[in-house]
């Protein structure tokens, strides 16, 4: 005799919010992690030398954990041990997020990208190079998930040993999600609070149906890893051109300085911010720019002086281009809302 499979979720449900577990996945964000601890979600904060974050975790089911990122830090953690039989799948809303497995191997998700690791056999680090992240994270422990957990989702034949078996053959996977992928992670940000944790549910569900119908060999995108000293060196490189923004160096000039070739240069520097290094140090000039505008106590001449502008013209196209508005603009429409709040 078959069994209700409104019992079962029944009792699915009871056992999410009564469980009592040995690992949460709260511990994989490091010990600067502090805050309140709830049956339906549980609300954390974050904060180290690096910076801040917030994160919303919400049990699902047994063994299943649901984690809303907000970060403006560098890193959430550092080189945690290696975590047996969980399933972390992520995916990047804003910003990017920097996944190291091991002492080697460093890859770089940007907004739209899925991944799906397994945390095993390697220690791992979470970074954010921008000091920006917002995405979501869904993390199964296999050993957790429960018989009557497993049923229903053989019933919707939904396949957690498919893709266990594909993070065993390959640590770390990364797509571009897919139109309907997207749409189920616009939808968590979306949803409205008194139907939100039923919701998430229901669309997480909907997500692993999917990812056990994906042909991952086929959707697999090629990540590109760079060594520990490709990585070790940019890093180096940009801290470098962020501290001395008023000085323009040639490509040349840095792969010089820095002992690395031009084209390994220009591939990690993007790979781990984004963008071209010109771009950034443009965009991080214009950052200044804005922040003195805002200020009100230089000039726009002194401002395009003092972020490395010789012509007073060039600045205000870049800014122009940048924010919409010339500098005297901007500076005009944020005195004005100064005084009107």
């Amino acid at each position: 005799m078959v069994d209700n499979p409104y019992k079962i979720a029944g009792n699915i449900l009871s056992a999410s919010l009564e469980s009592d577990y040995n690992f949460r996945s709260v511990d994989l964000y490091g010990s600067s992690v502090r805050g309140k601890e709830d049956s339906l979600c549980s609300e954390f904060h974050l904060e180290n030398e690096s910076g801040t974050g917030d994160i919303a975790m919400y049990q699902i089911f047994p063994g299943m954990e649901l984690v809303y990122n907000d970060m403006h830090m560098e890193y959430c953690n550092k080189a945690l041990s290696p975590r047996f039989g969980l399933i972390e799948i992520n995916y990047c809303r804003e910003g990017r997020c920097e996944c190291a497995f091991g002492e080697y191997s460093y890859c770089y998700m940007a907004s739209g990208n899925l991944s799906i690791c397994s945390l095993q056999g390697k220690s791992h680090t979470s970074s954010f190079p921008t000091s920006h992240y917002h995405g979501i994270t869904v993390i199964i422990n296999l050993a957790q998930i429960t018989d009557e957990m497993k049923r229903i989702l053989e019933l919707l034949s939904i396949d957690l040993t498919r893709i266990s078996k594909f993070t065993e053959k390959q640590d770390f996977y990364m797509v571009r999600a897919s139109e309907n992928v997207r749409h189920i992670f616009s939808e968590l940000y979306t949803v409205q609070n008194h139907i939100k944790s039923s919701y998430i549910r229901i669309k997480i569900l909907e997500l692993l149906l999917i990812l056990s119908e994906t042909d991952f060999d086929a959707d697999k995108k090629k990540c590109v890893y760079f060594s520990k000293e490709q990585r070790d060196c940019v890093l180096k490189i940009h801290d470098f051109v962020v501290e001395h923004i008023t000085e323009h160096y040639t490509i040349e000039e840095l792969a010089e300085q820095f002992k690395i070739s031009p084209t390994a240069m220009k591939n990690c520097f993007r790979g781990i911010y984004g963008v071209p290094i010109y771009t950034y140090c443009r965009t991080y000039r214009l950052q200044i720019a804005e922040k003195l505008l805002r200020e009100g106590q230089l000039s726009v001449a002194e401002i395009a002086a003092k972020i490395g502008y010789i012509n007073p013209n060039k600045f205000t196209s870049a800014f122009r281009t940048e924010y919409g508005m010339t500098p005297t603009e901007y500076r005009k429409k944020k005195t004005q809302e100064s005084l009107n709040g």
